[in-house]
């Protein structure tokens, strides 16, 4: 017979340990020692107790699935594999990488809608969970519902970051928490609940009665209930870092400069073209060859309403021969050489255009401007009245009290001018547009600047949400946390993101700031693509498979 190898044991309080289990016990314990000191929560060092339990005393059967001394069942090796799995996979998502998937054409053409990426976490460092009780490898809601939180936010921990590889550069793809992403709404949880209410009204979104915009009525139960959401279970997004801490912004007819100087050239960069063809349409599958998504395809003779009064050549021209697309350079580049296009040119609004929802979202006031006046007197207005209207425009008016003055004087026949003269008289530091924006200052931490009632709307959200300050302005003073003050000293980085595909991309200019406590990591590599308008046999795109990201 075979000799059996002898188990060595140690006695501990009565019982005969395995030394094999003396070499786990501390194994684990230092472990969990090192974590805890990152965490900084000593409560957490009760868990101690069950591991000496485990190993030493026995006196809970921490496997309740299992006959304590007995071979496992196969249900039980089942129970023991799920849960070892489901613990391997958790933590190589919290502190490695993650699956995700690309859901909009923000970063066209660099990353498609339906690239599934792995994220990289430990690039810029992993980060500690801050909402420790939640479902684990869930999000933010649970699987087949639309908006039931898959986490218990009682419980938040403070913001932790393990020192990863690299931080993040200029022009480096970020993945990040949406900031804005604090609350949303149960039937959009995915939109920005702030863009509701500055549409609708805080009242009557969070009474839930919005006036439907057709009809004029009222509507009940449309938006749902409010969710609010801790950092780290706000919507993932995906943008290209423009800006770093420090830095000082201004976007001048599309052109980005980073303090003073003109970004670096990014490869499949997009804006949108006005293009005006022919005899001849283009072709739909000239376009699909060079790049040009169905979902383009489908609304590229969507004009928007203004292109005519920024480009007034177009008037010559049908409206049915006039189309919209987002183009890189190449793609540019291969349309300018067709013989049926005849026009080709970037819709970019001039600096006196002033968008709306774009961050800081300021209260804009309204004057006169020499732009206003030459508009009306070229749309056939009396001169009599322009003048008089640029005598009422000399101090600044609340968009109610322009209006008002606009119906004195031109009675009905200014109604379809009005989204224009309000376009053209906005006047504050801020009457900025997706293509003139700025300049604007990035915060970094330790920094401290001159706080004034200018520039509190850039840097408010910041002081109140990002910051937990408590925030007033009280007889032209501002207050912080009760005390006056003129100063600020940021305590987080903060970054600038945009999305290659400039005019269709939801991002900083309309949201403001980063914080650095919102980074989640860095896309690796794209190990599946699918295209959602190709037929059944070519939905997957297999030259996207398995490429690097990093560096696109």
């Amino acid at each position: 017979m075979a000799k059996q190898k002898e188990i060595k044991t140690i006695t501990v309080f009565g019982n005969q340990i395995k030394r094999s289990s003396l070499f786990w016990y501390t194994l684990y314990s230092i472990t969990w020692f090192l974590l805890v000191l990152w965490i900084g929560n000593w409560w957490l060092l009760l868990f101690e107790l069950v591991l000496f339990d485990y190993y030493f005393t026995k006196k809970v059967n921490w496997i309740f699935w299992r006959k304590r001394g007995k071979k496992p069942t196969k249900a039980g090796e089942w129970i023991d594999a799920i849960i070892y799995a489901v613990v391997v996979a958790s933590i190589i998502r919290m502190f490695l990488i993650e699956a995700y998937t690309i859901p909009t054409s923000s970063m066209e053409r660099t990353l498609l809608v339906g690239d599934y990426l792995f994220v990289s976490k430990y690039h810029y460092g992993p980060r500690l969970p801050m909402t420790p009780l939640s479902v684990p490898l869930v999000h933010n809601r649970m699987p087949l519902t639309k908006s039931m939180p898959s986490y218990i936010s009682a419980v938040q921990w403070k913001y932790r970051r393990l020192k990863g590889l690299a931080h993040v550069k200029h022009h480096d793809i970020v993945v990040f928490n949406f900031p804005d992403g604090d609350t949303a709404l149960a039937n959009y949880p995915s939109l920005d609940y702030y863009d509701f209410v500055r549409m609708y009204g805080w009242n009557a979104v969070n009474r839930d009665e919005i006036v439907n915009p057709y009809t004029g009525q009222i509507q009940h139960g449309t938006l749902g209930r409010k969710i609010y959401r801790p950092v780290d279970k706000r919507e993932n997004y995906v943008k290209r870092c423009i800006a770093l801490p420090g830095d000082t912004l201004q976007v001048i007819n599309g052109q980005v400069y980073i303090n003073g100087q003109k970004e670096a050239p990014i490869k499949h960069l997009m804006y949108k073209y006005i293009i005006v063809t022919g005899e001849n349409d283009l072709n739909p599958v000239f376009l699909k060859s060079i790049g040009i998504s169905q979902e383009y395809l489908n609304t590229m003779h969507d004009l928007p309403s203004d292109a005519l009064y920024f480009m007034p050549e177009l008037k010559k021209y049908p409206l049915d021969k006039i189309t919209i697309l987002p183009l890189d350079k190449g793609q540019y580049q291969r349309l300018r050489h067709v013989h049926d296009i005849v026009f080709i040119k970037p819709y970019i609004k001039p600096a006196w255009w002033v968008d709306d929802f774009l961050f800081p979202h300021v209260e804009k006031m309204f004057m006169a401007k020499d732009t206003l006046k030459h508009y009306l007197l070229a749309q056939g207005f009396d001169p009599a009245k322009v003048k008089r209207l640029d005598e009422i425009l000399n101090k600044p008016l609340s968009e109610q009290e322009l209006f008002k003055a606009l119906t004195y004087l031109f009675t009905d026949s200014v109604t379809n001018y009005i989204k224009d003269i309000l376009q053209l008289t906005k006047n504050s530091p801020y009457a900025w547009n997706v293509d003139n924006f700025g300049p604007i200052w990035i915060p970094r931490r330790g920094a401290t600047i001159k706080l004034t009632q200018e520039n509190l709307p850039i840097y408010q959200r910041i002081i109140q949400v990002y910051e937990h300050n408590k925030l007033q302005v009280k007889d032209g003073k501002i207050y912080i946390n009760g005390q006056p003050s003129d100063t600020y000293t940021f305590k987080m980085n903060y970054y600038f993101m945009m999305g290659d595909n400039r005019h269709n991309s939801a991002d900083s200019r309309f949201w403001g700031f980063v914080p650095e406590d919102h980074i989640v990591g860095t896309p690796l590599i794209i190990w599946l693509s699918i295209d959602k308008y190709a037929p059944a046999y070519k939905k997957i795109r297999w030259n996207r498979m398995f490429r690097l990201v990093r560096g696109m």
